[in-house]
């Protein structure tokens, strides 16, 4: 019964390579070119596209182009957790896309970009979850997924992902679910990491004070008339230049705490990071 168990779970999670997603979507956009309709097709398991392409969008009337849309739309099957994008509308959101943003469509990406091909696309997010639970729950992570924002919890820490932002990229850039859980996981992996190790530093350098996380801060306690100081870790997410100048920051604000922390015979607090 357990081996029937695992390869069902296992049967369930996307297994798509983007070299794949990408050939049914260029199979997708030839086929409603072709054929000058409203065409909708999987283009991988909780992955549906629907193409209007620029012909019909130009030349078919708006009452019989709807009929058309909702026609294609009823067929796409439902969706335990759906989201649905637009992907002549990606340029009106503040996305962070890839340089290569529909260029790997060639000249249909272009009609795409320019309005003139309309592409919906239904993401059912469920997968997305599933996919990303399976390779962050062994390195003891537990994933509160929601929209727009997914929560990652590794003991007392947490880190988050924007899941909007992150599937108007995976389709823009053509990539599969699989793929952007490849993606994803490494980064959260590697930022709740990078949370431990700056707690870990700090924490045992300045042992004077009591340290603590709260959510998404690490909070120092010392006695005296002001007896707390708050860090927001999150700030640490945009890469390493702009983390030194964080601790930079932190260091100077903890050294004042602790230097209007009452002193002791035996204190020995340090007066800089370095020391």
């Amino acid at each position: 019964m357990t081996e029937i168990a695992n390869s069902i779970k296992a049967s369930l999670l996307p297994d798509t390579s983007t070299e794949v997603t990408r050939q049914r979507w260029l199979t997708l956009l030839d086929l409603s070119y072709s054929t000058r309709q409203v065409t909708q097709q999987e283009i991988e398991m909780g992955v549906r596209a629907l193409v209007i392409p620029a012909s019909l969008t130009k030349d078919a009337g708006k009452d019989l182009l709807e009929v058309e849309v909702r026609k294609a739309t009823s067929q796409i099957p439902g969706m335990a957790r759906s989201e649905r994008l637009a992907l002549e509308q990606f340029g009106d959101f503040a996305l962070t896309l890839p340089a290569e943003y529909h260029g790997w469509m060639g000249a249909w990406g272009k009609d795409v970009a320019a309005g003139k091909t309309k592409v919906a696309v239904f993401v059912d997010l469920a997968y997305l979850e599933a996919a990303l639970l399976a390779r962050l729950w062994d390195s003891g992570v537990l994933v509160e997924f929601g929209s727009p924002m997914a929560f990652f919890r590794r003991g007392a820490l947490t880190d988050y992902a924007d899941i909007h932002e992150a599937v108007g990229s995976m389709v823009a850039e053509g990539r599969s679910l699989g793929d952007e859980a490849d993606r994803l996981a490494p980064e959260v992996l590697n930022r709740l990491q990078l949370y431990a190790n700056v707690y870990l530093q700090l924490s045992s350098l300045y042992t004077q004070a009591a340290w603590s996380i709260d959510q998404d801060n690490f909070v120092i306690k010392t006695p005296g008339p002001y007896p707390f100081l708050s860090l927001q870790y999150w700030q640490l997410r945009d890469g390493q230049s702009s983390s030194e100048k964080i601790l930079r920051r932190w260091r100077h604000q903890i050294e004042n705490l602790l230097g209007r922390a009452p002193s002791h015979p035996n204190s020995d607090f340090p007066k800089s990071f370095a020391a």
